[in-house]
């Protein structure tokens, strides 16, 4: 990991907090006071997490604003500065993007529980740890200190996979999802398995909810998937758990899938259990798109077929439609994206 923090200058304290950080064993890690070192830094070398300290300087927010825009993921300690005394003393000088900057941040950091319930009363993020400040107690040693900042980066890194996904990883977790639901071999692609990012893979396949069809599919290749471990990430408060639609009749999992698109709640477990009933011989095309018709839904389901197709592999042969890629496919495929965004 490549990290970078950035404080504010002309404080000591946070500077002192910031060199004990600078220790963390096996990672790339930059420090500075300067915002226009920091544009520097993420032009020049694309980090990872840029960990903000301190939330009250205009110029530090907008460049760490612009660093998550270009693709690096936000840390934020805010050394009390969030706490209602100094928001309220700070009201009249309160910098633009503040909020934005809490509500983005992968992790907040609180250095006491007093901290982190008068964050939560704030409402602005959900996702914060405790870490004790050991510049200025001595019930939490330098390591410990160190070990719990190294779980939250990791953490940080795990979550949100997909745009961590490679085009390798991404062509191949779509080929064992087909064959997985197809249980198939002959419909799979050729795939080298050296070359996939399987904690990635496995990370996103199980908040997806589609962890079984990959299992089937590996087994059906015959390629030996990494043992599974519990991986601690963070999610967007928004998340729901995927919840399957097996048993539905196929017009109720289309109104089923509608609604997640609308709630932006859309999940390739839905999608994948919709495939595996499309392809089943029983489909009446003509019938199914006759109820859709009456319901409003045709159109939408001509877009979710271009979906389909690219998520998980199904074939024209198996749709009971024309797909057509147009502003809804567009839409569905910007839910998807996001789903796991934070």
């Amino acid at each position: 990991m490549h990290i970078v923090h950035i404080y504010p200058a002309n404080d000591p304290e946070t500077a002192h907090y910031v060199s004990l950080l600078s220790a963390l064993p096996n990672e790339q890690v930059e420090t500075t006071d300067d915002a226009k070192a920091l544009q520097k830094i993420c032009a020049e070398r694309c980090p990872d997490i840029i960990h903000q300290h301190g939330c009250l300087n205009t110029e530090i927010i907008k460049c760490t604003l612009a660093a998550r825009q270009q693709g690096a993921r936000i840390v934020l300690t805010p050394h009390g500065q969030l706490e209602p005394w100094e928001t309220d003393r700070h009201m009249m000088l309160k910098p633009s993007g503040l909020r934005q900057l809490v509500a983005h941040a992968y992790s907040i950091i609180a250095r006491s529980p007093m901290e982190v319930d008068e964050l939560h009363h704030l409402e602005w993020n959900t996702r914060i740890e405790t870490v004790r400040n050991p510049v200025i107690t001595r019930s939490v040693s330098k390591e410990d200190f160190l070990a719990a900042h190294q779980r939250i980066y990791r953490q940080v890194m795990d979550s949100n996979v997909l745009e961590l996904m490679d085009e390798t990883t991404l062509k191949s977790m779509r080929t064992l999802l087909k064959v997985g639901i197809t249980g198939d071999e002959r419909w799979g692609e050729p795939l080298e398995p050296t070359a996939v990012s399987w904690h990635l893979l496995t990370i996103y396949a199980q908040q997806e909810g589609i962890l079984p069809f990959i299992e089937k599919g590996c087994l059906a290749l015959g390629i030996q998937m990494p043992e599974k471990q519990a991986v601690p990430n963070y999610l967007p408060d928004s998340y729901v758990a995927p919840a399957p639609l097996t048993g539905k009749p196929l017009s109720d999992m289309i109104r089923h899938i509608h609604r997640q698109v609308q709630d932006k709640t859309l999940s390739l477990l839905s999608l994948a259990e919709l495939d595996a009933a499309l392809r089943c011989n029983d489909v009446e095309d003509d019938h199914l798109m006759q109820q859709l018709e009456a319901d409003r839904l045709s159109q939408f389901f001509s877009a979710l077929m271009t979906i389909m197709n690219e998520q998980t592999g199904l074939d024209e042969g198996f749709m009971p439609c024309t797909p057509v890629n147009n502003q809804e496919t567009n839409r569905i495929r910007t839910i998807i994206k996001e789903h796991l965004q934070i």
